[in-house]
C-alpha cells in the first residue's frame, strides 16, 4: 500500500530537527506495517489552529486524485486542532480512500475507536484554545510592565535585551523634526519628501509613505504612553522622545486636516449639473504613495466626458 507522510510543526524554536523526528518515527511504522512512503509533505512554523497550509493542501489535492492510499502522520493535532477542519478533511481523504495512520497513538479500528479519537480531536482543540489563551495573557502582562510585544520597532526606538524600549541616537531627532515640522503646518507630502530626499528610511527599512508617517504621528510612545490592543494605556512606561505639547499640537492639527476633508462630501455643481456624493472619498488610498484617491470630473458642453 502506498503512502505519504505528513509532518508539521508550529513554531521557529522547534525547526526541522521535528520534521525530522516525525518523518524517521513514520518511516519506522511504515515498514512495521507494510507501507510504501512515496512521498513525504511538510509544513514548516505553520499554526494547527487552521487548515490553510501549503503542503496540508498540496496533499489533500493529491488524494482527491488519488495518488496514494494512506496517510501517516506523528498524532491527530499535526492535521489540526480546529475540531471542524479536522472533522471536515478526515472526511475528504476518506471519502478518497485514504486510510490515516498515528504513528503515537493507537486509536483502533471498531466502534470504541471512533470515540477515541474525539476525544483526542478534542483535546487537542483544547490544548490549542488554552496555549492561545497563555499567550495573550502573558503579551498583555509583559504590555503592562512596558516591554516589547513583538511586530514592528516603532521609529526612534531599539529594544533592549530584556524587552525595554531604549531611545535610538540616530533616529530620535527624525521623529523629533517630524512632529515639528508638522506642527509648524508642513504637509505630510511635504515631509515624506524631505525625509526620503535625506535618504532616511522607516523602522522596517523602507521609503517613507503618507501612511507611515501618520503612523508615527499617531503614536503614543512618543511621549511615554504605552498602548496595547485596546486594553492597555500605561503612562510614563516608556522613554518619551516627543514632549507631550508638540504630539498635541501636532495631533490637533491632524484632526483638524481630517475633519476638513471629510466636511466636503463630494456635492458639486458643473453646468447645473450635481454630481451627487462620492462615498468612497477619502477611504481608496494608493498603494505606492499612500495619498488618497479623488473624483475628478470633465465637462464639455454640459456632458461627462
Amino acid at each position: 500500500m502506498n503512502a505519504v507522510v505528513y509532518a508539521r510543526f508550529s513554531s521557529h524554536r522547534q525547526g526541522e530537527q521535528s520534521i525530522e523526528g516525525q518523518v524517521a518515527e513514520a518511516e519506522r511504522f511504515a515498514a512495521a506495517h507494510g507501507l510504501t512512503i512515496v512521498k513525504v509533505y511538510a509544513d514548516r512554523a505553520q499554526t494547527g489552529r487552521n487548515d490553510n497550509r501549503e503542503q496540508f493542501q498540496l496533499m489533500l489535492a493529491d488524494a482527491a486524485k488519488h495518488a496514494f492510499d494512506a496517510l501517516i502522520v506523528w498524532k491527530t493535532d499535526r492535521i489540526g486542532r480546529n475540531k471542524e477542519e479536522i472533522a471536515l478533511n478526515k472526511y475528504h481523504l476518506k471519502k478518497n480512500g485514504v486510510k490515516i495512520y498515528y504513528v503515537a497513538e493507537a486509536i483502533p479500528d471498531t466502534p470504541e475507536g471512533i470515540i477515541l479519537e474525539a476525544v483526542i480531536e478534542g483535546m487537542a482543540a483544547y490544548y490549542s484554545e488554552q496555549l492561545s489563551q497563555n499567550v495573550r495573557r502573558g503579551m498583555k502582562t509583559s504590555a503592562q510592565k512596558g516591554r516589547y510585544t513583538g511586530g514592528t520597532c516603532p521609529l526612534g526606538y531599539t529594544i533592549t535585551a530584556d524587552k525595554k524600549y531604549e531611545v535610538d541616537p540616530k533616529y530620535a531627532p527624525v521623529v523629533r523634526d517630524i512632529f515639528q515640522l508638522y506642527s509648524e503646518g508642513k504637509t505630510i507630502t511635504e515631509i515624506v519628501k524631505i525625509l526620503n530626499d535625506r535618504g532616511l528610511r522607516t523602522s522596517r527599512g523602507h521609503s517613507f509613505t503618507h501612511n507611515s508617517l501618520r503612523t508615527v504621528l499617531k503614536n503614543k510612545k512618543y511621549i511615554g504612553t504605552y498602548e496595547y490592543n485596546g486594553e492597555v494605556s500605561i503612562e510614563n512606561s516608556v522613554p518619551p522622545i516627543v514632549d507631550e505639547k508638540l504630539w498635541d499640537k501636532a495631533n490637533r492639527k491632524m484632526d483638524e486636516r481630517q475633519r476638513k476633508m471629510k466636511s466636503c462630501n463630494g456635492k458639486e455643481r458643473y453646468y447645473g449639473i450635481n454630481l451627487g456624493k462620492y462615498p468612497l472619498s477619502t477611504k481608496i488610498v494608493c498603494g505606492e504613495c499612500g495619498s488618497n484617491y479623488w473624483i475628478r470630473n470633465y465637462y464639455r458642453a454640459g456632458n461627462v466626458l
